[in-house]
């Protein structure tokens, strides 16, 4: 699926993310974040263990301290920006992307920066070797698994790839967890567009947008398809 206005900018979705993730369902992770599961031309799936932490980030109110030591010294904004490494060590954001992931494995913008540089450099990824993307979502719903956005982010990357299917067992397990999320209902709904269940997305749409909620992606799909009212010249 090439990357067009259909789709959720994922470079928006940071500042999105970091507010709404707030509402997810609070849990203690696991002590260890083990990797697990398989990338997506199914190898198994494999990186190096956590230097610091592993920590959860949903608990990081309290482990504020914790956090600004790995954020202060590997996720800056040239890392989540994709354009070098933090505090201006090479042109690479990758490895302080990794540390980042690997102390806090549900770093939810951190997941998202990953997302988006396998989404839009993949052979720079593959080819030096770096764990994909769908690796640290699955270490990241295994280390804590009550976490709704990563289950939200995970579901975005498999949709983003046509893996249609498992995006929707994705995003069906991140609103059973929070229900009420907009932009779970509102990445949700624009997958239920792509496999045409129009009157599902609709009615999340409605929900959404009776809330205020900002991005007019969905409804201008649901326009274009006809299950929507066109606004008025």
């Amino acid at each position: 699926m090439p990357l067009n206005n259909r789709h959720l900018k994922l470079s928006f979705l940071a500042s999105l993310i970091t507010m709404l993730s707030l509402t997810s369902q609070h849990t203690l992770a696991s002590n260890e974040a083990p990797w697990v599961g398989d990338t997506l031309t199914g190898a198994p799936c494999i990186g190096r263990p956590s230097g610091y932490g592993p920590y959860d980030y949903l608990q990081r109110n309290r482990l504020a301290k914790n956090l600004r030591l790995v954020e202060g010294a590997h996720f800056d904004r040239n890392v989540e920006a994709l354009t070098g490494g933090a505090k201006g060590k090479g042109k690479d954001p990758i490895p302080d992307l990794d540390y980042t992931l690997r102390a806090f494995p549900n770093h939810h913008r951190a997941l998202n920066t990953i997302i988006r540089h396998d989404l839009t450099k993949p052979k720079e990824s593959y080819n030096k070797g770096a764990t994909p993307a769908e690796c640290y979502l699955q270490r990241a719903i295994n280390f804590s698994p009550k976490d709704a956005i990563s289950y939200m982010l995970y579901g975005i990357l498999l949709h983003r790839t046509n893996n249609y299917v498992d995006a929707l067992m994705q995003y069906d397990t991140a609103k059973t967890l929070a229900p009420e999320n907009g932009q779970i209902l509102y990445n949700l709904s624009l997958l239920l567009v792509d496999l045409e269940r129009y009157e599902e997305a609709r009615s999340y749409a409605k929900k959404i947008y009776a809330r205020g909620f900002p991005l007019q992606g969905l409804k201008k799909q649901l326009q274009s398809a006809g299950y929507w009212d066109k606004p008025q010249k």
